[in-house]
């Protein structure tokens, strides 16, 4: 069986376009979103956006007064999405298809970067995941912020026992040979009628991640632990950590 591919990442939010803009123009910004934005971020700041979707965070931050942001994602019909709803709203955003392991930006370019709703760990392979996360280093300015979620292995005791029974099909070589590692799983999403690939790290992962690639973290937590977010964002997108850190 093949390794998973880039081109199954697109077909995979191909098919939830329509959940992704009914959740941009439903729901927008989580509070825990507006939270972590308001804290970190200036209206005056160049930001970046990435795997935007349909603009369901560009939007809205735009709208707070945020105009300076751009909005980059993989795939080409979320950005086509994107576009109506900015021609639809008569707002002046420039969303672009882009790569984040390959950005078209100029070294410095932005005072932040963001990466919501779990993107970042829609990228297959740890090598891969790190080459994204230099190319964020390399277009932020110094002192910029990076702001994004992700799933944790560790926060859902209801899952434990399946990542027990995971350890051990990896230890023995038996997994899923089109994963690359532990964390590694192909799901169902409640955005996407079609199978979806996401990596699950845990605490320690990405911390080693963020030290690694020049990043300092100043704020790490559970959104759960923080907010009571409305039952449409919860029924829309499960538990998450949220990850604030900073270029040194």
């Amino acid at each position: 069986m093949d390794k998973i591919s880039q081109d199954f990442i697109i077909k995979q939010y191909q098919s939830g376009i329509e959940s992704y803009a009914n959740f941009t123009l439903e729901v927008g910004l989580w509070e825990s979103e507006k939270y972590v934005f308001q804290k970190y971020l200036d209206p005056e700041n160049r930001i970046l956006d990435l795997g935007c979707g349909t603009g369901r965070t560009t939007i809205p931050l735009y709208q707070l007064g945020y105009q300076k942001i751009y909005g980059v994602d993989l795939t080409p019909e979320m950005i086509n999405k994107a576009n109506e709803l900015n021609l639809q709203y008569h707002l002046s955003l420039d969303f672009q298809v882009g790569d984040a392991t390959n950005l078209s930006f100029e070294d410095q370019t932005f005072d932040a970067v963001i990466f919501s709703f779990n993107g970042l760990m829609s990228i297959p392979e740890a090598e891969s995941r790190l080459q994204a996360i230099l190319e964020i280093n390399r277009v932020l300015k110094p002192d910029g912020h990076f702001i994004f979620t992700t799933h944790d292995r560790d926060a859902a005791f209801e899952y434990k026992d399946f990542w027990k029974a995971e350890k051990i099909k990896w230890d023995a070589g038996q997994q899923d040979p089109s994963l690359y590692e532990f964390g590694d799983i192909i799901s169902h999403s409640k955005n996407e009628s079609r199978e979806i690939f996401i990596h699950i790290p845990d605490k320690k992962e990405i911390e080693t991640l963020l030290n690694e690639t020049g990043f300092v973290i100043l704020e790490t937590f559970y959104r759960s632990h923080k907010f009571d977010e409305p039952e449409p964002v919860k029924q829309k997108s499960g538990e998450c950590r949220f990850w604030i850190a900073k270029k040194l």
